[in-house]
């Protein structure tokens, strides 16, 4: 009897050390970080996911984040008092590093799924990261660390990779990001946002703001035509895609109208278009905020792993 071991039509990248980290206090009250637990531990139950194709990632090493972040901030970061204030989180002890290695791990795992995005030719999704805020000195929304920008310097430093697509379709504009890259023509910063942050003239750069009460229909249309701009002018080797749950209408904190159906719609479009494009992916899940938020990135995931265009 001949076996046939079918591979997975998509990876996860998870690490336990994602479980430490952001602070329920304050503003970040609506920040759930075990929903990536959950979402994991729903698609094993559902048996979608096999524990063998989970992706184990090692922290980010503060050489990677010196790709980006300054020599100054790397050190202020290490204080876990200027951490928490940076955030505007509650301080637990001025001795406690778990928000910072939270980042760290993230990061670490944003980079091992590019790597592997590159090598096994499959959408690889990180439950976690997409913290497009974070610029070279400071942190801003929530966000330490740009995962994003150190796993792109990571992989154009280790790669061939020369072109590279940041698609960002969370709520808000992927400021960080752009700034980051504004004079680089071999990043295209895409972002399609009802908030905008601050602009920026840049080299390879489409920001497209919308209205918050757009309908699914028009919100749809936006996605389409854009990126079929970009995909025709820019000729992308990776594709980072932040699919932010943030335009949700359920969302907690964002003011857009977008049903759980359009957004699964988007998701899944985006994901066409890297295989109809053979432009390698990764995923992140960016912002999304209250109880119903993993539900977002849980069925986007169910999706690819089903193998859905």
């Amino acid at each position: 009897m001949i076996s046939i071991f079918r591979k997975p039509k998509a990876y996860i990248v998870f690490s336990s050390e994602y479980l430490v980290g952001v602070s329920t206090y304050g503003d970040h009250n609506s920040f759930d970080i075990y929903k990536y637990k959950r979402i994991r531990d729903q698609l094993i139950t559902d048996k979608l996911l096999k524990l063998k194709h989970i992706l184990y990632p090692q922290p980010c090493s503060y050489n990677d984040i010196n790709l980006v972040h300054t020599n100054n901030y790397i050190r202020k970061i290490k204080d876990p008092v200027f951490v928490n204030q940076a955030l505007k989180i509650e301080v637990n002890s001025v001795w406690d590093n778990t928000v910072l290695e939270y980042y760290k791990a993230v990061c670490g795992g944003t980079v091992f799924a590019a790597f592997n995005a590159i090598s096994l030719g499959k959408p690889v999704f990180n439950l976690g990261g997409g913290f497009h805020h974070a610029q070279p000195d400071k942190a801003e929304g929530f966000c330490l660390l740009n995962d994003i920008a150190i796993a792109i310097r990571k992989i154009k430093l280790k790669t061939e990779i020369k072109n590279i697509l940041i698609v960002d379709l969370d709520y808000h504009q992927g400021n960080g990001n752009t700034k980051i890259f504004k004079d680089d023509a071999s990043v295209f910063t895409f972002s399609i946002h009802a908030d905008c942050w601050n602009k920026f003239d840049a080299v390879a750069n489409l920001d497209v703001l919308v209205s918050s009460d757009l309908s699914d229909r028009e919100y749809l249309r936006q996605i389409r035509l854009n990126l079929k701009e970009v995909l025709s002018s820019f000729k992308a080797d990776l594709i980072f895609y932040i699919a932010g749950s943030d335009p949700y209408k359920g969302d907690n904190l964002a003011d857009m109208k977008i049903s759980r159906k359009a957004m699964l719609q988007r998701n899944v479009y985006i994901l066409s278009k890297a295989r109809e494009h053979k432009i390698p992916i990764v995923v992140l899940p960016g912002g999304g905020y209250g109880p119903d938020s993993w539900l977002i990135y849980y069925e986007f995931i169910k999706a690819a792993l089903k193998g859905v265009q």
